[in-house]
């Protein structure tokens, strides 16, 4: 398999103007295939549907701690403030590059009012890399061991959360599509009492995709 540096190009470009585009202009991407897919490379399966659908309002798995810049997290904490949408991100998978400047949308229109937080894959040191990297708007905790992700039980990057301010999961997402962001929005407005607005999903596929597979090596 050729193994390909991509920097920016017109593909990039589709991100219109957001972090994927820094990202891939001012740092090589080492990956198998263009960064923008209007295909999905994973899609979500029936399975992933039902798994996620069988997460609604089931108490979200708790946890606390400091995420890659010194914030400290509590996760599905019955004490938090607001509502959370916990992402959960695969380190130099394509998927996650691609989709993480949508979620940075939702954050613009929520981040008042929703706390985001993602999860990583990875050490604090690459987990800071992937924060500045992708200029972060939101802490990201580094996850090395993917207890977290394990307990959530999320096999595939791009999978996500939105987790109510008494610790519930409101709904799981097994992927991103324009429909699938669309009914984020929906579900975001509903949780902390606003009338939703357009979203404009930008260049998510039609078709709904997950992301790459977790792997887990053995010391």
């Amino acid at each position: 398999m050729t193994i390909k540096f991509l920097l920016l190009t017109a593909a990039g470009a589709l991100a219109t103007g957001g972090a994927l585009m820094a990202y891939l202009s001012t740092r090589p991407v080492v990956v198998n295939e263009a960064i923008v897919s209007s295909e999905p490379r994973h899609p979500v399966t029936s399975e992933m549907n039902k798994f996620t659908a069988e997460r609604k309002l089931k108490d979200a798995p708790k946890f606390e701690r400091t995420a890659a810049f010194g914030e400290k997290i509590k996760i599905a904490d019955a004490q938090n403030e607001k509502p959370q949408f916990v992402m959960f991100i695969k380190d130099g998978c394509p998927c996650s590059i691609e989709v993480e400047p949508l979620f940075h949308d939702l954050n613009k229109v929520y981040g008042k009012r929703i706390d985001f937080v993602g999860v990583i894959d990875v050490a604090e040191t690459k987990a800071k890399q992937w924060h500045t990297d992708m200029l972060m708007p939101y802490p990201v905790i580094a996850d090395e061991q993917q207890e977290i992700i394990q307990a959530y039980g999320i096999k595939n990057s791009a999978f996500s959360a939105l987790v109510s301010q008494d610790g519930k999961i409101v709904k799981m997402w097994p992927g991103y599509s324009k429909s699938i962001l669309k009914e984020m929005n929906e579900t975001f407005a509903k949780e902390v009492g606003l009338k939703a607005k357009p979203f404009d999903p930008k260049y998510a596929p039609e078709r709904a995709t997950s992301g790459c597979q977790f792997t887990l090596e053995k010391a």
